[in-house]
């Protein structure tokens, strides 16, 4: 069995998914980044993946694996083919706790607004 590496391909998209996730403000924004991202990911490497497709990937990060990948899309072939004879789950996780790292963070976080809090009067 050949095993086949999607190193290259999450190289390409990690940085500007990374920039992405830091500048977004809440919470539930970061699950269409991730999905958007897997889409991008995913149509890379098969012909068959679409935006159509973005609905059946969650972000699940209250447990691990952080990420789930729903049926219709899992049963694409070449996806599937991908999932079991490459590096492509250790990518999806890598993404994944990227995610879930910026959704904890905002959901941790008490001031979403992006400025500075004032300093009182005297």
């Amino acid at each position: 069995m050949t095993m086949y590496s999607y190193v290259y391909l999450e190289k390409e998209l990690a940085k500007p998914y990374r920039s992405e996730l830091n500048i977004v403000k809440k919470p539930e924004e970061v699950e269409g980044i991730f999905s958007r991202t897997v889409i991008n990911l995913l149509s890379k490497i098969s012909n068959d993946v679409n935006d159509s497709h973005k609905e059946y990937i969650k972000l699940l990060p209250d447990s691990s694996p952080f990420y789930k990948l729903e049926k219709p899309l899992v049963k694409v072939q070449s996806v599937s083919e991908a999932l079991s004879n490459s590096d492509l789950p250790a990518i999806l996780n890598r993404f994944a706790e990227d995610a879930k790292n910026r959704y904890l963070h905002l959901i941790h976080d008490d001031d979403r607004t992006g400025t500075f809090k004032k300093p009182p009067a005297r």
